[in-house]
């Protein structure tokens, strides 16, 4: 019994974690590649974990175990008549969050949901399967079986990023996994019999007892799972903004915190959470002093600091809440607050801070409220409360000085004061709230003038932002530069309308588009990704410029005059169509010249660099037309993957690497590197000088639509 319910309970948790980043590989092309995708598919799975854990717990008080073996038995054999799985998401720029969810309920939600019965019912029943044949019970024994499922979750979810994705096609990857559900079918038959064997569930009065009991735990049952799960999201969002909105890089943080379930509950809690609580202080404030100095080289170190910080507070918040587990017969109730507190913590991430913040708070605010409930609960004695207090207030004062115009001196003593707060005092409330106080006050209270728009939207936080420059000992300029993210998409000059950043005239895209303009004529522009409409200020009279672009926050801010002219003072026609550049553009040619610089942050939409992709553009090509591909990365190698998709589509291009003079970078021209694609090798001809034919790049890589992994391309320096 202990080995079919342990692989029962594997196998479920494996398909259910599998299926995760299949269907936000699905539906991301629909959604721009934005790393809010997997935020939302996140919270759908954690509802649906809510729900199937809410229906084990009803399920668990039917008065026959054969009546709770049928019950689940319905639930699975509905998910195998929707096999195969599929989503279809369209397009929706004004909604995504509501489209995205719609279209995972229909698609997977029955069989999620099945899915999340299986763990709590198969430990209920191997309990009572246990006291029924033995005359005693056996409260703690189903709960190593919670490690089982956590190990599986973790082999289906690591197991897609490193083995199906690279090995095999979508549609293969849909039919494996039709046929893991089946193979669960058969597996689980001697476990409903088993179940339909067991005891009762408990007395009325028995229960009714326990549950009075249950009325303070419960809460902590829902807040140590809400601050990881929160914080899990926030770690996710902050690597998949800068680096790519893949599936490789949302598992990892993921795995992360399946392992931490599974050394929690792995039968040695307290000793687990004795080591976290000695670990976290110093992780914590590590990340908070690479957090102030905005900390991005070298990415491995940096990432490692953010995923350590992430893993030892997660560790020690779900140790906690293994040592305040209850008996094994309110088990269901137990898991149903855990999963509680889960879909909150995600809503709190991908629904609510959307809605309610312009930046991105709740990931330094949970990581100090997980950092407090790590180390010890907030319970006070005011005498020992006090030191803390104090060396907190001492560090205040210094900040609100002049001295803190020295960041390095400010940095100690923010960080001092943290670390001073929990050793003085030996209580989680005042370093908790010290940490609070030094990731989100100076943002709350002293915020930064340059700073004129600030909106969030589900694709990110577009900021524009006001500096004056001195190119020149006698020349000052004022400038609105947008950023999203970490990444500037876009810069002008106010009072000039010359395109700055990657677009201008001395640049690479000014080389293109001179090139392009060897044919007399009006020219049809097509460009996927607005920016601050930069390339507008390149047409002509007679010219019209397409530009695809998902986000309406982008659109809206790019046409302030307020803001950016480009738009405005734009000699050529300029259309606007809103939704995911490579479905938008299609049918929509023939164009000139097709501009792609559709990145969000220094992430990518993978699906805009598959072969496929290509060949479309090229498709809305006229004869002789060129394809521009912005290609500027930190994390990336790019050149290597549109060498391989412009191949497989028929393609010839040329690459270059523009490095900007010093007088440039000061006015406000960034260092970029860019392909040029055409279809007819004489479209490329000697006017591109110094430009490398992309033939000339080592180990080319294709993207296609069902194969991708950014691991080849990944650089760690």
């Amino acid at each position: 019994m202990p080995i079919v319910c342990a692989v029962s309970i594997l196998l479920a948790a494996l398909l259910l974690f599998a299926v995760q980043p299949m269907v936000g590989r699905l539906v991301l092309p629909s959604l721009g590649g934005s790393p809010a995708v997997w935020n939302t598919v996140m919270v759908f799975f954690q509802a649906s974990l809510l729900i199937g854990y809410a229906l084990a717990h009803a399920v668990g008080r039917m008065p026959r175990g054969w009546q709770q073996a049928a019950a689940q038995a319905a639930l699975l054999a509905g998910a195998l008549v929707l096999m195969p799985i599929g989503v279809d998401a369209a397009s929706a720029a004004e909604r995504p969050i509501a489209a995205l969810l719609l279209a995972l309920g229909a698609g997977v939600g029955l069989p999620a949901v099945a899915l999340a019965t299986m763990s709590p019912l198969i430990q209920l029943w191997y309990a009572r399967t246990l006291t029924t044949r033995t005359g005693r019970a056996h409260s703690r024994d189903p709960y190593v079986l919670y490690a089982a499922s956590n190990a599986g979750s973790l082999l289906g979810l690591l197991g897609y990023p490193l083995l199906a994705e690279p090995l095999l096609g979508v549609d293969q990857q849909r039919l494996a996994w039709s046929i893991g559900l089946g193979l669960l079918a058969a597996v689980l038959l001697p476990v409903w019999i088993g179940a339909a064997r067991s005891g009762p569930p408990a007395a009325a009065g028995e229960t009714d007892a326990r549950d009075a009991s249950d009325r303070g735990a419960w809460l902590w049952w829902v807040v140590l799972a809400l601050v990881p799960s929160s914080l899990l999201l926030g770690v996710t969002q902050h690597l998949t903004t800068d680096i790519a909105a893949v599936p490789l890089l949302w598992a990892v943080p993921l795995a992360l915190y399946l392992v931490t379930f599974i050394v929690a509950f792995g039968g040695r809690a307290e000793a687990v959470l004795a080591n976290g609580q000695r670990a976290v202080p110093l992780a914590a404030i590590a990340l908070v002093v690479a957090m102030l100095v905005e900390a991005k080289h070298p990415l491995i170190v940096v990432m490692l600091l953010h995923l350590a910080a992430f893993f030892v507070i997660a560790q020690a918040c779900h140790a906690r809440l293994a040592t305040l587990r209850p008996p094994a017969d309110r088990l269901t109730r137990f898991y149903l607050c855990v999963s509680l507190g889960g879909v909150l913590g995600g809503a709190i991430n991908a629904l609510a801070a959307p809605l309610l913040l312009n930046w991105i708070a709740e990931y330094p605010i949970m990581l100090a409220m997980g950092a407090m409930l790590a180390v010890g609960r907030p319970v006070l004695r005011w005498r020992s409360l006090l030191p803390g207090l104090g060396f907190a207030a001492l560090v205040g004062a210094l900040l609100l000085t002049p001295l803190t115009a020295a960041p390095m001196f400010g940095l100690v003593f923010t960080a001092g004061g943290a670390l001073g707060c929990y050793l003085l005092s030996k209580h989680a409330l005042p370093f908790g709230l010290a940490l609070l106080a030094v990731l989100v006050l100076p943002e709350v209270l002293d915020p930064d003038d340059s700073i004129v728009r600030r909106e969030r939207t589900f694709f990110g936080v577009h900021t524009v932002m006001r500096d004056t420059v001195r190119p020149t000992i006698d020349e000052t300029v004022t400038r609105h530069t947008l950023k999203h993210g970490g990444t500037i998409h876009g810069l002008q000059n106010l009072g000039d309308n010359t395109p700055w950043t990657y677009y201008h005239p001395f640049g690479p895209l000014g080389e293109i588009i001179d090139h392009a303009r060897r044919a007399s004529g009006p020219q049809r522009i097509g460009a996927i990704g607005l920016g601050v409409g930069s390339l507008a200020a390149y047409a002509n009279p007679g010219d019209t410029v397409t530009f695809f672009e998902i986000d309406p926050a982008v659109i809206a801010i790019a046409q302030d005059p307020a803001l950016f002219t480009f738009l405005d003072e734009s000699l050529g026609g300029v259309e606007h169509i809103v939704g995911d550049g490579r479905l938008t553009i299609a049918g929509t040619g023939p164009f000139d010249l097709i501009v792609l610089d559709a990145f969000t942050s220094d992430a990518i939409p993978v699906h805009l660099l598959t072969a496929e992709a290509f060949a479309l553009y090229a498709d809305e090509l006229a004869p002789g037309g060129l394809i521009a591909v912005h290609l500027s990365n930190r994390h990336l190698e790019l050149g290597r993957v549109v060498a391989g998709g412009a191949a497989a589509a028929g393609l010839n291009g040329l690459i270059v690497t523009d490095d900007p003079t010093p007088e440039l970078l000061r006015l406000g021209q960034e260092p970029s590197t860019w392909a040029v694609l055409a279809a007819d090798p004489a479209a490329l001809d000697d006017a591109l000088n110094g430009w490398t034919p992309l033939t000339d790049l080592a180990d080319p890589v294709i993207w296609t639509d069902d194969r991708s992994s950014i691991l080849g391309v990944l650089r760690l320096d």
